[in-house]
């Protein structure tokens, strides 16, 4: 060999050390410099994992989850588990499929890395050279950068796996791995893809069924949709891998190799021996959920997500999810409001909303945001709690009740109906008609509410104030509320939650509850973020309350009542309906013991309700109003939803300074027959009916000594007994 020749061998040489050299260098310094950069392993313990917030009923039993997006459409279904919940041979499947020398490396699987990257410049497909713990790694602390096939990325995995089994035992990173596994579409970890793909618990998977979903992990959808044939043949593989291993028996290989799997979306047939004998696919997805999921009801899973996102905010609720969820909703009450919605009868194209509340403790037993159809998914707005409208004659008791606790009227108090101009200050006299444009007299103020005249209860109204009125109203929980003659007749608007809600303080003894249908709620861990502490108010006092609740009774059930289509047999039940102008609403809110709930039914442009619609569709020759169709819907709910309460009273109980005298509807006489009806103890009663020495009590402006007006200052009010025949010498 000529110095020449050697001359150009040394070059060569030296050429390729100094390449070699670099390439060190290179890889040296990317390394101090992928290392500064590696997050911290301790996050790892405190990793916010996207999950599913689960939603359960006042009895525990869960009916909806509420599922975290992870992108601008994407949801995540995922409900972190522990090893004791997933079955022995889903581990065995996985640590068989995924990595082999799981318990025998250190965090990075230096044989199978070999063959990667063998695989990788031969250009197969099945590249494989991941561990699970590099799994771990790249589903948590690397998620930024999993989709990148860099250097780097490998580079940091491995050095944060190394770490990671320095930190962990090789259970707590497979606890980790089951749950952070991708399983194709929105399904993340184990409980979710059990549930998806085989409709199971991780606890019920077989060794047959964790193998195919073993088999999905590198690429889920496209391995779902493989043909089957390839799926057996990869399970086959492995079984006699995991036979040869001592993983398993031969034995248990053969019975598991014959098990008849059906995943969901593949209609597979199999013929005695186990051997597949066709496979197709069906088009149905392994799961699909939206960012809401319920086996009871959508509008309360719509509400009880936009609460949560108000209270804690979209990132803890659609970036990290887990939450456990409690609801003060009644399992079986539900079914019998999604029941009474999807049996009502109302007219084509309106709508309805159902909510009943437990009076004593204001939470909401259930509710129906819309008029429910068989097949059909519901629409969002839930009109039980965003619908705002006139409650109408519904609010007639909030003004009598104002009447006789604030001006002394009793049940027997004579009011008549008749044409009256009721003056309103800068604006135009108000002079209000009846539903049935027909004046009835003097009647007491039972008979009226009965009958539901419009003209006593605005009377009622002036005789306690309409200011006062207006103050009780908002001490109730009605917004906006104007200190007119109008308002006795319902001309606010108010949610069905809402109205209901007002209606507690009459069975619950004066104290209005604020309604609310979220108990607490926790973490994943159990910590506890929040805690519902009932809200009330007392409005009324006892004594008052309960002689209202004697009037709903009546409404009900005295022969004249307006609400006896919601009698109910072996329950008290008192209640009153609504209608306001031109028909646009139809309402119902009736008190039973454990239940305050109330039915509106109108269309959501706020068009009339018809009067009649097709016969054979109603109970009573296609007639429509407040009396029937909501009142029917509220029978059929409340039956069904207190039909097993047994634990309920029979009545509301008295309180003391009540007494019971039997009461002349028309004419106000007591003692003489007629109904039994509730009165102050010391109520004195006019010893002979209208027209003879009877005495009606009246508001009068004492700076007028005319009858008070919704205008007079309540410091110039004072009630000035008169009989009948002169009430007209005070008129305005």
């Amino acid at each position: 060999m000529t110095v020449k020749v050697l001359k150009v061998i040394q070059g060569l040489l030296l050429v390729l050390a100094t390449v070699v050299l670099s390439v060190m260098a290179f890889f040296t310094a990317s390394a101090f410099k992928w290392a500064n950069e590696l997050p911290d392993l301790s996050v790892l313990d405190s990793l916010d994992i996207t999950a599913i917030s689960q939603v359960y009923s006042r009895d525990g039993r869960q009916f909806g989850q509420i599922l975290p997006v992870i992108g601008e459409d994407e949801t995540t279904y995922r409900i972190p588990v522990s090893l004791d919940e997933v079955s022995p041979a889903v581990l065995e499947a996985f640590v068989a499929y995924e990595d082999d020398q799981y318990f025998k490396h250190f965090g990075i699987d230096l044989p199978g890395i070999a063959k990667a990257v063998y695989r990788e410049l031969s250009g197969a497909e099945d590249r494989g050279g991941s561990s699970i713990t590099t799994q771990v790694i790249k589903n948590t602390l690397l998620r930024d950068i999993a989709d990148e096939r860099t250097l780097e990325r490998k580079a940091k995995e491995w050095m944060l796996a190394v770490d990671l089994e320095r930190r962990l035992t090789k259970a707590e990173i497979l606890q980790r791995y089951i749950n952070v596994v991708f399983w194709g579409g929105q399904i993340y970890g184990i409980r979710a893809a059990a549930d998806a793909y085989f409709d199971k618990d991780p606890i019920e998977l077989s060794l047959a069924e964790s193998l195919y979903l073993a088999r999905l992990i590198p690429a889920p959808n496209a391995r779902h949709n493989d043909d089957f044939s390839l799926t057996r043949a990869s399970m086959r593989q492995v079984l006699d891998k995991m036979v040869a291993q001592n993983m398993i028996s031969s034995e248990v290989a053969e019975r598991t190799w014959r098990e008849p799997i059906q995943p969901k979306g593949w209609r597979v047939v199999y013929n005695e021996d186990g051997s597949l004998v066709s496979a197709e696919r069906t088009g149905e997805p392994p799961v699909a959920q939206t960012s809401i999921g319920t086996t009871l009801s959508e509008h309360v899973m719509w509400a009880v997500r936009n609460w949560l996102t108000d209270h804690f905010g979209e990132e803890l609720v659609y970036r990290r999810g887990g939450l456990k969820v409690y609801t003060t909703i009644d399992y079986e009450a539900q079914l019998a409001a999604n029941e009474a919605s999807l049996q009502a009868e109302v007219p084509e194209g309106a709508e309805l909303a159902i909510v009943g509340i437990d009076p004593s403790t204001g939470q909401v037993l259930a509710m129906v945001g819309g008029h429910l159809v068989a097949g059909e998914k519901p629409d969002e707005f839930n009109r039980a709690l965003q619908a705002e409208r006139q409650p109408g004659s519904s609010f007639k008791p909030i003004a009598y009740a104002s009447a006789i606790e604030i001006a002394g009227l009793s049940q027997a108090t004579v009011m008549i109906d008749e044409k009256t101009i009721f003056k309103q200050p800068g604006q135009p006299d108000y002079i209000p008609g009846n539903h049935d444009n027909v004046f009835l007299g003097s009647k007491t103020i039972r008979y009226h509410m009965d009958t539901s005249r419009n003209i006593p209860a605005i009377k009622a109204l002036e005789a306690a104030s309409a200011q006062a009125v207006a103050e009780r109203a908002t001490e109730l929980g009605y917004q906006n509320v104007l200190p007119v003659p109008s308002l006795a007749l319902g001309s606010i608007e108010t949610t069905p939650i809402q109205h209901a809600a007002a209606y507690t303080a009459f069975a619950n003894g004066g104290v209005k509850m604020e309604p609310y249908f979220i108990e607490r709620v926790e973490d994943a861990d159990g910590n506890l973020l929040y805690q519902a502490e009932p809200r009330m108010t007392r409005v009324w006092s006892p004594q008052t309350a309960y002689i209202m609740l004697d009037m709903l009774h009546g409404n009900v059930n005295d022969s004249i009542g307006f609400s006896n289509r919601a009698k109910i047999d072996g329950r008290w039940v008192g209640g009153k309906t609504g209608t306001t102008n031109s028909e646009r609403d139809i309402w119902f809110v009736g008190v039973t013991p454990g239940m305050v709930a109330a039915v509106w039914i109108g269309y959501d442009d706020n068009r009339p309700i018809p009067k009649k619609m097709p016969a054979e569709l109603t109970r009573e020759n296609g007639t429509v109003g407040s009396s029937r169709q909501p009142v029917y819907i509220w029978k059929d709910f409340v039956q069904a939803a207190l039909a097993n309460r047994a634990d309920l009273p029979s009545s509301f109980p008295m309180p003391e300074g009540i007494v019971m005298r039997s009461l002349n509807l028309e004419t106000g006489q007591v003692g003489s027959g007629g109904v039994e009806a509730a009165f102050l103890a010391d109520t004195v009663f006019p010893s002979s009916t209208v027209g003879g020495d009877m005495t009606i009590e009246i508001p009068i402006d004492k700076t007028t000594n005319r009858r008070a007006t919704a205008a007079t200052p309540r410091e110039n009010i004072e009630y000035r007994k008169i009989k009948p025949d002169e009430i007209s010498q005070y008129l305005n």
